[in-house]
């Protein structure tokens, strides 16, 4: 299942829930208010260069899917749960109650959560993001990147680097937005 435009995470327990919570937590948003907020942190996969990726997604009439393979690592940050969030970081929107959001800075809107059981060679993408945007996803996800945008190549490369995924779900207006 390969889509042309992809974010591509890993996900796992995350501030004391485990995949199978957090699963749960995103379903009954998505049930409630027809989209769900993916939280996530750090320095990659900024909103501003999420939104240019789904621009130009949009741009050639293609959807974004999120792509997520399983990781055992956990994770405990010391941001608390998030109330708000923002297109812009100047216009804060309060979050519905049922929105659960802990140790995030950003977050993806998606929807259609569903449990996969396929693999993507990460070789046969290009990253979008990074100090050489164009580099092979296989070469770019490694040490503490995590996360990516990404698009499928047009030729393949030979090279193998086959990750599981897991869990995939649909991009949605208004996309990416900064919480807090």
């Amino acid at each position: 299942m390969n889509n042309k435009y992809i974010i591509y995470m890993k996900a796992g327990p995350y501030c004391g829930y485990s995949l199978k919570e957090i699963e749960k937590i995103k379903n009954n948003e998505d049930k409630l208010y027809g989209k769900f907020y993916w939280g996530y942190g750090g320095v990659f996969c900024h909103p501003k260069r999420v939104l240019e990726f789904v621009k130009s997604a949009i741009k050639r009439g293609e959807k974004i899917l999120v792509y997520f393979s399983i990781t055992k690592s956990k994770f405990n940050s010391p941001i608390p749960r998030c109330h708000y969030q923002s297109a812009d970081k100047n216009n804060w929107k309060r979050l519905s109650s049922e929105v659960i959001l802990v140790g995030n800075q950003y977050s993806l809107v998606c929807t259609n959560l569903k449990r996969a059981n396929f693999f993507i060679n990460l070789f046969d993408y290009s990253a979008t993001l990074g100090d050489k945007p164009g580099k092979s996803l296989g070469d770019y996800v490694k040490y503490r990147v995590d996360k990516a945008t990404a698009i499928l190549k047009k030729e393949k490369t030979g090279q193998t680097r086959n990750v599981d995924i897991s869990y995939v779900c649909e991009l949605v207006p208004p996309y990416c937005v900064y919480v807090k």
